[in-house]
């Protein structure tokens, strides 16, 4: 797996990414706790191609170029010429904190280290613009939070106000760096 800055010109590589997955498992958070729940969508699709709504590629792309745009890195993790995943980290979202504003591995490479690579990358990133912790705003999926939690992420307490106010159905994790 190769990993590499990208520029705002690529992010219409978010276009290769398929976010499709089986969900077995969702958390929330009840009383500052993990907690588990039902799913409330078994199968996730994959970005909506051709509109513009909330899960479309149109708008993974506004999101991301605007994130770019106020400073964030765009990372890419490629097996061979093949876009295995994509990250975006702004190593100075607020003072000591960066963000990892994105991160979306493509289905054929999950479990193969993808994630992995771009997470190391991001925090490298945080870590060389003085961040002492990176803050996630994780799908509540099992796999999402579950990995993140292996990464060494805790709940975050409290929560960032503003992404929050983004994410409010996202786990929100927070992990030192230094």
């Amino acid at each position: 797996m190769r990993i590499a800055t990208l520029s705002a010109d690529e992010v219409s590589l978010i276009a290769q990414i398929d976010r499709a997955e089986h969900v077995d498992i969702e958390y929330c958070v009840v009383d500052g706790r993990l907690t588990e729940r039902p799913p409330t969508i078994t199968e996730v699709p994959n970005w909506d191609q051709d509109g513009s709504g909330p899960h479309s590629v149109a708008d993974k792309i506004t999101f991301c170029a605007t994130v770019i745009a106020e400073g964030g890195t765009f990372l890419g993790a490629f097996d061979d010429d093949s876009v295995a995943g994509l990250a975006i980290v702004d190593p100075t979202f607020d003072a000591g904190l960066a963000w990892l504003a994105f991160l979306h591995v493509s289905r054929p490479f999950r479990r193969r280290g993808a994630a992995r690579s771009l997470w190391n990358e991001a925090i490298g990133c945080a870590r060389a613009d003085g961040a002492h912790s990176i803050y996630v705003s994780a799908t509540p999926t099992g796999s999402a939070v579950g990995f993140y939690l292996a990464q060494g992420c805790q709940l975050a307490d409290p929560v960032h106000s503003k992404l929050f106010a983004l994410e409010p159905d996202d786990i929100h994790l927070v992990c030192r760096v230094r």
